[in-house]
């Protein structure tokens, strides 16, 4: 599973929940002409080394992460009831893994609407779950500096573990996603740690 598709996964995970027909859709999508993608100027490199992993941070998300490569920067459209919130994202890729950063601003009503942090959490996670059509390996509840999340370890029918962090940011979700490229990747899990422990606020 590349960043792309991680993408147009994270753009319907609410989605999904609540309309079972658009994890069959999400299978078969493709990036729309109204995705602007470019490496991000907003995203800045702490470090410059050529070929180490690079702590990055991004001003108008308020986070910092560290990563393989400057990740490449992407904005898509989400539907929602009545509007439309643009869905900012950041990825990039190694040999063993799919890194993918997402974030969106979702209107109160609409998080009040499905229920608590918690109940819109679990929606977000089933949402994503139902997307890639993918098994909960383990689920465990996670705050991070204060703010509620969930942790999923997931399995893909093709056979690629992966992990997504979902955060709850006042009215703002973060989606922090890595996939593995084959399951036997000897630096997968070691680097799929470092980047989702390096994951942080600003």
């Amino acid at each position: 599973m590349n960043a792309n598709r991680l993408l147009l996964i994270s753009c319907c995970t609410l989605l999904v929940s609540l309309s079972p027909s658009l994890a069959r859709q999400a299978q078969g999508w493709s990036l729309s002409s109204d995705v602007h993608s470019n490496v991000s100027s907003d995203v800045s490199p702490l470090a410059q080394a050529s070929t180490a992993w690079r702590a990055f941070e991004s001003t108008e998300g308020r986070f910092e992460v560290m990563l393989p490569k400057p990740p490449e920067r992407m904005q898509q459209m989400l539907d929602l009831p009545g509007e439309s919130i643009p869905l900012y994202s950041f990825a990039c890729e190694d040999a063993s893994a799919d890194y993918l950063i997402s974030y969106a601003d979702y209107p109160q009503e609409f998080i009040s609407r499905i229920g608590e942090p918690s109940e819109f959490l679990d929606a977000v996670k089933e949402g994503f779950l139902g997307g890639v059509q993918a098994e909960d390996v383990v689920t465990q509840s996670r705050r991070l500096q204060g703010y509620p999340g969930l942790v999923v370890e997931y399995m893909t029918p093709d056979g690629a573990a992966g992990y997504a962090h979902f955060y709850l940011v006042n009215d703002r979700l973060y989606q922090v996603m890595v996939t593995s490229k084959s399951g036997n990747s000897g630096n997968w899990t070691e680097n799929a740690q470092r980047f989702l422990s390096s994951f942080n606020l600003r």
